[in-house]
């Protein structure tokens, strides 16, 4: 496939090959690959579960809830900004 490289990863014990665009650092696949092991092996050792896919599924609500969580933080910083940025523009507009 044009336009990705291939880089060889290991999840939970098993090999994959991962694509990414061309330029991609190899390193940051691979920190992105230990990072879901990582949850993985945290769900494995606090479940106690057997089965490597309600593992994954386990593994993946958990990351998916980080995700929603800082996309929560960083709403509310962005209206915060924009909130500032609102009150020193009329504070600019009645100074000038």
């Amino acid at each position: 496939m044009e336009g990705t490289d291939t880089t060889r990863v290991e999840i939970f014990g098993t090999e994959y090959s991962v694509r990414a665009d061309v330029g991609a650092e190899e390193q940051y696949v691979q920190d992105i690959a230990a990072y879901v092991d990582a949850k993985m092996k945290e769900v494995a050792e606090t479940q106690k579960l057997v089965s490597s896919t309600k593992i994954a599924i386990l593994a993946a609500i958990n990351l998916a809830d980080e995700i929603f969580q800082e996309k929560q933080r960083n709403e509310k910083a962005s209206a915060s900004v924009s909130q500032k940025v609102f009150e020193l523009s009329e504070v600019l507009g009645r100074e000038l």
